[in-house]
């Protein structure tokens, strides 16, 4: 082999080698996977941070879900809360308005309105039950004071527990004159001479204001015309709202055509709360919307009232303290407003009292007489209360009669007032 032979076969052999490597490389790179594109990289990204916004709002949509049922819960607690306190004595000066009546104890109260129970099937016994824890710190103290068979420690004592019990000052002064009057020293340290004593005063203090005829129907102490405006007043919490949907339900049971007006602007759930009463009663409730002053509410009500030929307007009023001096001035307005339609309206200005005030509910009383001319007081929930002598009390010294009376949650649980019945109870 010459030379050049030798050098093109190494040429040839470096060519073949070449091409090898060549073709390897290019294998190489065809099985190697294709790199992302840019594009396609961003949707990819993009679709899953929308799963994850996705997966964010529907767990941000459970936790708002179980927050408003753990807020239903809280307040139908509260709501049960409410309905277990509502006996409980009322501050005055409380900041909240405590006549939250919840639905289902409205609906209890209508409910049982059905029952055909009548006023005259309503036991003394059943006032008395209603009444034991007055009696008990009234008559029940006085009675400690006297041992079996002995005769009376000390007079003072009896004095002690009289100005103690609710009656106020001046009935207590009154009482106690009678007593010392009628009964001779012996008679004094008789118990029982005391308590018949007590009575007998007591019931002349009621027949000033209530009459000598007790009441056989339940409005029978009230003043009917045609239309008849009732205007509704009281302290917030002393149960308002629930007296004027029993009000209501009774008198549409009875055959009344009623109209209430929804005069209660100051607080936001007080139309709703009248609303669930006027349905169950099936009684037409006037609450325009938008309107927020009580005045204009009271006024267009009564218009109404006469132009639709209703028997009885019953007006409510917000709810608000005796000290109130502009929130009062409120309630002379609508007095004005509803005379400007018919001149001797309201035929009757109810003052709802919670017995549980004792003397405080005196002193609401003497206020709301004083600016208003109350005709009626309706005394709500005695049957938890033992300061029920305040009943003496507001007859006596301001001599309003006391034409309702709340002993309980049923409707047949709202009556008309029977001095001898209560005196009776208390005793």
């Amino acid at each position: 082999m010459s030379g050049f032979q030798a050098v093109q076969g190494i040429v040839i052999l470096f060519s073949i080698i070449f091409f090898i490597l060549l073709g390897v490389m290019v294998l190489s790179r065809l099985r190697r996977p294709k790199p992302p594109i840019a594009g396609d990289s961003l949707s990819s990204k993009e679709k899953k941070l929308n799963e994850q916004n996705a997966t964010a709002l529907k767990l941000e949509d459970q936790k708002l879900a179980g927050e408003k049922r753990s807020a239903a819960d809280e307040t139908a607690t509260r709501n049960a809360i409410d309905s277990q306190k509502s006996h409980r004595d009322f501050v005055t000066d409380a900041k909240t308005d405590a006549e939250h009546v919840s639905e289902s104890e409205i609906s209890s109260a209508v409910i049982s309105a059905d029952s055909g129970t009548s006023e005259a099937e309503t036991s003394p016994v059943a006032l008395s039950k209603a009444l034991e824890s007055t009696r008990q710190r009234f008559w029940g103290r006085l009675q400690a004071l006297w041992t079996s068979g002995a005769a009376l420690a000390d007079w003072d004592e009896i004095e002690e527990v009289l100005y103690t019990s609710d009656l106020g000052p001046q009935t207590v002064e009154r009482l106690l004159e009678s007593v010392k009057q009628n009964l001779s020293r012996t008679e004094k340290k008789d118990a029982e001479a005391v308590r018949s004593a007590l009575r007998q005063e007591m019931l002349h203090i009621f027949h000033k204001t209530q009459g000598h005829t007790e009441p056989t129907q339940l409005f029978e102490k009230f003043q009917f015309t045609h239309p008849s405006v009732w205007m509704v007043v009281g302290v917030n919490g002393a149960g308002k709202t629930t007296s004027i949907g029993k009000i209501a339900s009774q008198l549409a049971r009875s055959g009344k055509k009623v109209l209430v007006a929804a005069g209660d602007t100051f607080r936001a759930a007080a139309g709703s709360q009248l609303k669930v009463w006027t349905d169950r009663a099936q009684v037409e409730i006037f609450s325009p919307e938008g309107v927020k002053d009580p005045s204009a509410v009271a006024f267009d009500a009564v218009q109404r009232g006469v132009a639709k030929n209703y028997d009885v307007i019953i007006v409510d009023t917000a709810g608000r303290l005796h000290t109130q001096h502009n929130l009062m001035e409120e309630i002379k307005k609508m007095k004005r407003v509803i005379q400007k339609v018919i001149p001797e309206a309201p035929h009757e200005l109810l003052l709802v009292l919670d017995s549980n005030q004792g003397q405080n509910a005196l002193m609401q009383a003497k206020e709301f007489h004083k600016a208003l001319g109350v005709t009626g007081v309706v005394l709500t929930k005695l049957d938890g209360s033992a300061k029920g002598g305040v009943a003496v009390g507001v007859a006596h010294e301001l001599e309003l009669p006391i034409k309702l009376i709340g002993v309980g949650e049923k409707m047949e649980d709202l009556r008309s007032f029977s001095p001898k019945n209560f005196v009776e109870s208390i005793l």
